[in-house]
């Protein structure tokens, strides 16, 4: 019986084995594992050379089965590719800075970010048949879910490059994504850097009973007035009314300014490490439920309607989406202390049910947008969308050949009425930090609606008048950024907004 066995799958063996290589390439290809593929090249020397020619289609299958296949590639390219791809990112990387991580380790991860770099720029440039998502997107978001703490622990790399940064940036929407788990730590990121405050400007001692008091009384009343680092006079007070949009209400810090204000998203001179701090404040308060914050709001949105790494045409990556949702943060009362500010961080917190899940909405933006034009190149049109108020705080690019689209639109709330006026521009920037290409810087302008009239962009008059800007991340689909109070530039906060239109 035996005997028969071996003839019988030596029969069949040779069978396959005189099919034509391209139809025994298919075949493997087709089957569901690699390690399938692999026990079929084992039934012969001939087998498996056939099957893992260099030339062998087989390579073509198996890479289309988890990624989208540049075009242009040979069948040898995709074979170095996936065999690549399949040893480094099938290995565990721990991007927990330890002591005792040695220089091998160390070039590990440096060899995996690089092919996650690849990776991402087949992501943001190729057509998928996914409609907010792509097959090596799928793979990689699984890689870094169940092989790779690269998202959460985004502050703990010793020396970390450019390229660290970028991907943290650029994977901001993987990030974000409840599924993945990865809600990163307080100690990540730097309040006074969040908040835009002067090192060393508040005091460094532990708050004092009364001010504990006074923040107790504050939270309880379920206020969701915010107030920001402005500076009242003795005869200034505090608005009651409730807003949808950071108040411009004043605490006791001494007004600060900047001599020269310098963008806060520099074309030039991208501040990643900056901006990897705001988004990681938001990984934190989005996320974890401990904060008490925004977690709950954000959990209740559709995952169709949270943040995606791209649009479903990949080619339209740099235009405007028109519909836009997220969250600002400011602190109401300002602390006093360095150590309050840390362990506050934010207005949006721990108030008395049913007013905490008003305040988190009130948090809320909804923002959308219309471009008025497709370029803007000339400075003697500048004023006509960007005035000088706004220009004196948040200032243009100045390089000569910027590519600058204006655009304006309308700002809902939670449980708002008629929405505040918009209107601002987006920036092409022409650096592809980390090799990534798709750089863009977005600045606009919000306007307190005042019944049928609108907030002047000038000091002294009615209503608050709020600048935004961000930098948008390769894909179009996430910003990340600050807002400044232009009547009171000393009030900032952060703020991030993704769209939701793919």
């Amino acid at each position: 019986m035996a005997d028969l066995y071996q003839v019988s799958a030596a029969s069949c063996n040779r069978h396959l084995l005189d099919l034509p290589n391209e139809i025994l390439q298919e075949i493997a290809g087709y089957l569901p594992t690699d390690r399938d593929v692999f026990h079929l090249s084992q039934t012969s020397k001939e087998a498996m050379s056939k099957i893992f020619a260099g030339e062998s289609r087989v390579w073509r299958y198996r890479f289309g089965e988890k990624y989208e296949i540049p075009p242009g590639r040979t069948f040898a390219e995709l074979k170095n590719e996936y065999v690549t791809r399949a040893v480094v990112l099938g290995r565990t990387q721990d991007f927990r800075q330890r002591e005792e991580c040695t220089p091998t380790e160390e070039l590990r991860q440096e060899f995996w970010m690089e092919i996650v770099q690849t990776m991402l720029q087949e992501i943001l440039t190729l057509p998928t048949k996914l409609l907010d998502s792509s097959y090596t997107l799928d793979y990689l978001k699984a890689t870094l879910k169940d092989r790779a703490t690269f998202l959460q622990f985004p502050n703990e790399r010793g020396n970390r490059t450019e390229l660290f940064y970028v991907l943290q940036l650029c994977l901001s929407a993987v990030a974000l994504d409840p599924s993945m788990k990865q809600h990163c730590r307080r100690s990540d990121y730097d309040m006074e850097t969040i908040y835009s405050i002067d090192k060393g400007l508040l005091a460094t001692h532990e708050a004092d009973d009364e001010f504990d008091n006074t923040n107790e009384s504050e939270t309880s009343s379920g206020s969701t007035t915010p107030v920001s680092t402005a500076s009242l006079d003795e005869s200034g007070s505090e608005d009651d009314e409730e807003s949808s949009e950071p108040s411009s209400e004043a605490s006791q810090l001494p007004v600060v300014t900047s001599k020269t204000p310098r963008p806060f998203v520099d074309h030039e001179k991208l501040d990643l490490d900056k901006l990897l701090q705001f988004r990681t404040f938001w990984q934190r308060h989005l996320l974890s439920s401990i904060e008490n914050t925004y977690h709950e709001s954000y959990m209740q949105l559709e995952d169709w309607i949270r943040p995606g790494v791209r649009k479903y045409d990949a080619s339209q990556g740099s235009t405007l989406s028109g519909f836009w949702l997220g969250y600002y943060s400011c602190i109401h009362p300002f602390p006093t202390t360095l150590e309050e500010l840390e362990h506050r961080q934010t207005c949006a917190t721990h108030g008395e049910e049913p007013e905490l899940m008003v305040r988190l909405q009130m948090h809320l933006i909804f923002l959308r947008l219309t471009l008025t034009a497709q370029s803007l190149e000339l400075v003697e049109s500048e004023s006509l969308f960007w005035p000088k108020a706004c220009n004196k705080i948040v200032p243009l690019f100045e390089g000569l050949k910027t590519k600058r689209v204006p655009f304006e639109g309308i700002q809902d709330a939670y449980g708002g009425t008629e929405g505040n006026h918009i209107f601002g521009f987006v920036e092409d920037m022409e650096i592809a930090y980390g090799g990534i290409s798709g750089w863009q810087r977005i600045c606009f302008t919000l306007c307190e609606r005042l019944g049928d009239e609108v907030a002047e962009v000038k000091e002294g008059t009615d209503g608050w008048v709020h600048i935004y800007e961000a930098l948008l991340i390769p894909g179009g689909r996430l910003m990340v950024g600050r807002w400044v109070d232009l009547k009171e530039p000393s009030a900032k906060g952060p703020f991030i907004f993704w769209s939701t239109s793919s």
